[in-house]
């Protein structure tokens, strides 16, 4: 099967964010991260006749870099930055019975001015007195994209897996009518989705408009 994959691009290195009160190994332990594995012994290529091209991107342009032997020729990784994976099967998001927590407790990943987080399968509030859906609230210095990987959106109406939502800065927005109360009886939600703020306004390309959902805008009516 083909893979699909979501990729930010961000300004600054990527890093955990500061946990305060709740500790360092909340939401995921670092002893679950991973790094990748060579595929194969490097002088495997030694004998591979051609060049060797890596692109390098900076400021929106690439540059080629050739080399005349296999580039990725390493026995492991040293230093500040390195290449990590997350199984978020692995993330353990935190819950409260009482207070419905804002989305920024589920922070996984931060860069510069970049804020990633992930949205994992959780109980709900057991208080009868506390809201148990994200607040109605608009971001005065974000915009917000959503990307949908798994399960039903308790939060959304008529979202399915692999779309995405962008709700851009000062732009109100909050759980929809059919979403309020369909959540009513729930006990947990079974969604996994990332979440990317961004402190520079995105910009919506125009190969996307042929996909694009033109009422969604309209979906908190409850018309």
């Amino acid at each position: 099967r083909p893979s699909l994959f979501l990729i930010v691009e961000a300004p600054e290195p990527v890093e955990i964010p500061e946990r305060g009160l709740l500790g360092q190994h909340a939401l995921f332990d670092k002893g679950v991260l991973s790094s990748p594995e060579l595929d194969g012994n490097p002088d495997d290529h030694a004998g591979t006749p051609s060049e060797w091209e890596v692109r390098i991107k900076r400021r929106g342009e690439y540059t080629s870099l050739v080399y005349p032997f296999y580039p990725m020729d390493v026995v492991g990784w040293k230093g500040d930055l390195w290449v990590a994976k997350l199984n978020v099967r692995d993330f353990r998001p935190v819950t409260s019975a009482r207070y419905h927590l804002p989305p920024s407790v589920h922070a996984t990943f931060q860069a510069g001015g970049v804020l990633i987080s992930t949205f994992a399968p959780r109980p709900l509030e057991r208080d009868p007195q506390a809201l148990r859906i994200p607040f109605y609230h608009r971001n005065m210095d974000y915009d917000e994209v959503l990307f949908y990987h798994q399960g039903n959106f308790f939060s959304r109406a008529g979202i399915q897996p692999g779309m995405l939502t962008l709700h851009p800065q000062g732009i109100h927005h909050g759980p929809q009518p059919q979403a309020v109360e369909a959540s009513k009886d729930k006990t947990e939600t079974d969604e996994i989705a990332v979440m990317i703020e961004s402190r520079d306004s995105l910009t919506v390309l125009p190969e996307l408009e042929s996909v694009e959902v033109k009422d969604y805008a309209l979906s908190w009516s409850r018309r």
